[in-house]
């Protein structure tokens, strides 16, 4: 990223404005599902005109784009995992955040547009987490079981497996952070052991 005494007036300006923009995104979110989110809304919460939101942002995709990969940096998480140790610590770490912003990943979660911002970097995703099954597991693997490890581990680690076991475990997200932690390495043990 460029070093902020190399960027000019106008570009500090224009970043500024984008994160007002998108921690207006965030505030909204607070009160209104990903679904009902308006242009209109944001503009307000921002103190913005509306047409300054679109200047910024063409559209709601563009919109929510931003804002979830400005609230995962935010989070800590703006690498996916790609190594054992990573994805043994991911939930761990950001399931009890989830907890901090349970409406908000809930609509993360369930909504059409926060799938969408899901399957819109899901491709950087799988290759982080194949990478990490590939190295531990090793060449000699087979394709089914990289696979089988790597489905099984963004499932354990998705704030799919947070949401399930919030609703429906009670469970708070240290105590589900946890056992997604101890079910990534009975998976990647029962591999190993060819349990699996």
């Amino acid at each position: 990223m460029e070093d902020t005494l190399t960027k000019t007036h106008r570009e500090r300006q224009r970043d500024a404005t984008a994160e007002i923009i998108l921690a207006a995104v965030g505030r909204c979110l607070e009160d209104v599902e990903l679904t009902e989110l308006t242009f209109t809304q944001v503009a307000r919460m921002a103190g913005l005109g509306e047409r300054t939101v679109y200047r910024y942002f063409p559209n709601k995709e563009a919109l929510l784009d931003g804002w979830w990969r400005a609230h995962k940096t935010g989070l800590g998480q703006d690498a996916f995992p790609d190594t054992l140790t990573a994805l043994l610590d991911f939930p761990v770490k950001a399931f009890p955040s989830f907890d901090e912003e349970a409406e908000i990943m809930r609509g993360a979660v369930l909504s059409p547009q926060g799938r969408a911002m899901t399957l819109a970097r899901n491709a950087e995703r799988q290759a982080a987490i194949r990478r990490a099954v590939q190295t531990e597991l090793g060449p000699d693997a087979s394709d089914e079981m990289v696979l089988t490890v790597c489905a099984s581990v963004q499932l354990l680690q998705s704030a799919t497996a947070w949401l399930t076991m919030r609703d429906y475990w009670n469970l708070e997200g240290d105590q589900s952070g946890q056992i997604a932690r101890r079910a990534i390495q009975a998976i990647f043990t029962a591999a190993r052991n060819g349990t699996l």
